[in-house]
């Protein structure tokens, strides 16, 4: 895969991002107390189909849904059964999807009903850790930089950063090499360039970074609370641009 896009896929896989935008945003609007995961993902899924794309998570390595909804204690690759919803849950929606060679990735943690005020301090601030990690992403800074930044402000604020998982670079396949670690040191790693794409998400913790998986199922170990949001990033001769929305 080429790491530099050229300007039709530049084009083609920011088209790409606002479909994707569009979708998560719907799905987060479907989100309510008393719904399962299962229902959520299927009408993902149906929404999917009127959009005319493909939800690439469904078949990859034998992931049997559209979506990834992670609750509470999961940290990612939660997969939709009859987990229902209830007021003081979070919930993160990871989508991606593909079209005619090319895709998109986004994702979102939100509260369902009202929630405690530690797990809208978690939300908050992985959503504060996103906006770090874009801000660092300019060319002649290094991805070691994104991650310090992401890194350094969860730390401030108690909690702990996911490191058995990460983002990465996107755009011709769902995941592109080289990864982009959420945690790091300052001018260390990989130069960034203008036309590089990748995927940004934070994953954070309530309590400690350690992790129990289970095939697909990724949950905190300790038991606590796990926050993620994602932004696709396109690093420009001036700075950055992010292709998507939430």
């Amino acid at each position: 895969m080429g790491m530099i896009k050229t300007q039709k896929e530049i084009i083609e896989i920011s088209k790409m991002a606002e479909l994707i935008s569009q979708l998560l945003q719907k799905s987060l609007a479907w989100v309510s107390p008393g719904i399962t995961t299962f229902a959520l993902d299927a009408m993902i899924e149906a929404e999917i189909d009127r959009m005319g794309v493909v939800g690439s998570c469904k078949g990859y390595a034998g992931f049997p849904a559209v979506s990834c909804l992670s609750v509470n204690d999961q940290i990612t690759h939660g997969i939709p059964d009859d987990t229902l919803l209830k007021v003081g849950d979070i919930i993160d929606i990871d989508l991606v999807i593909k079209k005619n060679g090319y895709f998109a990735d986004c994702s979102k943690t939100i509260g369902v009903g009202k929630i405690s005020n530690e797990a809208s301090h978690l939300i908050s601030v992985t959503e504060e850790c996103l906006s770090r990690g874009i801000k660092a992403a300019i060319p002649g800074n290094t991805l070691g930089d994104i991650g310090f930044a992401i890194q350094s402000h969860a730390e401030s604020n108690r909690f702990s950063v996911v490191r058995d998982y990460a983002g990465h670079f996107i755009g011709l396949d769902m995941h592109e090499e080289p990864m982009v670690a959420n945690y790091g040191s300052p001018h260390k790693g990989m130069k960034l360039k203008p036309g590089m794409i990748f995927c940004i998400e934070p994953m954070i913790n309530q309590g400690r970074r350690a992790v129990t998986t289970r095939g697909w199922d990724v949950r905190t170990r300790d038991g606590k609370l796990s926050s993620r949001c994602e932004h696709m990033v396109l690093i420009t001769k001036t700075g950055n641009k992010v292709l998507t929305s939430h």
